[in-house]
């Protein structure tokens, strides 16, 4: 297997700068094996070279560099490949000794890497800026992130998530915060409000019959139903009688609110009373009668 020149890391990180200096990411992997990153070429296609393994070309994008550069300004990716199988072919292992697993990854690296390519080509014929920096996602292999022109956040082609810097994250949890205590502050004088508005309902049911009862029980203390002959056992069974449809008259008051139902109501009590007011007078005279 070929020596890395670089780690990973150093390699994801070269394929956003070639970018953006105008380099041109194909959908071609590299050949050497376990290796899963895309070539780069220049723009004639005079150059491809893999920014993992290969020495980096020392002239631009747009440099011909199959007839102009020396040998030494690069080393072309396949005599290097050809010339590292031939030196340690006897140290390299049968393929078939791979494993399922390691072939799996390379696959999908593979895939991935030529979705981003084409995905992130797309998206900067809209204007979106490529970025110098990588997905942090853990399945987003060396995937670059690119620039929404308007909103100016970072995208991630593969994961299609919005990716927020330290401040932005930290921008927006102090929003998300504050946006919560000011809905609680809201919800705290609604729900007294409410609760006041409920208690005030409460007190007002009957308040427009109170008034006129207890004027009404006023008069009947006021008025001369005491001096009612209480010798008398026919006069007893009177008064209670009365007294007991008085009693009846009130409580239906107490539960009704229906105007003219009130009305009528408030009619009968006045007729009680009267009724009442008559019998204590009659009582009196005959008393005066029964005592001469």
């Amino acid at each position: 297997m070929l020596k890395a020149s670089r780690s990973e890391k150093e390699a994801g990180d070269l394929l956003s700068t070639y970018l953006l200096q105008g380099w041109i990411m194909t959908d071609e992997i590299c050949k050497v094996d376990s290796c899963s990153f895309p070539l780069m070429r220049s723009k004639d296609g005079s150059l491809s070279f893999c920014t993992y393994h290969d020495k980096l070309p020392s002239n631009g994008p747009a440099f011909d560099y199959q007839q102009k550069v020396s040998p030494a300004a690069f080393v072309n990716p396949k005599e290097s490949q050809q010339n590292a199988k031939s030196n340690t072919a006897s140290f390299q292992a049968p393929a078939d000794n791979s494993s399922e697993e390691e072939l799996r990854i390379r696959r999908e690296r593979r895939e991935q890497s030529s979705k981003a390519s084409q995905l992130i080509g797309q998206k900067m014929l809209q204007r979106w800026a490529l970025l110098n920096d990588h997905c942090p996602n853990p399945r987003c292999y060396a995937v670059p992130l690119i620039r929404n022109p308007d909103t100016k956040q970072m995208f991630c082609v593969i994961c299609e998530n919005f990716i927020l810097t330290e401040e932005e994250a930290s921008k927006l949890e102090k929003e998300t915060k504050s946006a919560s205590q000011e809905q609680d502050q809201k919800k705290s004088p609604q729900s007294m409000e409410q609760s006041s508005s409920e208690t005030t309902q409460t007190k007002l049911i009957h308040s427009p019959v109170a008034p006129q009862l207890a004027e009404e029980r006023k008069r009947q203390k006021l008025e001369p139903a005491s001096d009612i002959p209480v010798d008398l056992f026919a006069s007893n069974v009177v008064l209670s009688v009365l007294s007991s449809k008085m009693n009846q008259l009130t409580e239906r008051v107490k539960e009704c609110n229906n105007a003219l139902e009130l009305s009528k109501l408030f009619k009968a009590i006045r007729d009680c009373a009267e009724a009442i007011q008559a019998y204590a007078e009659a009582s009196q005279v005959y008393n005066k009668s029964v005592s001469i």
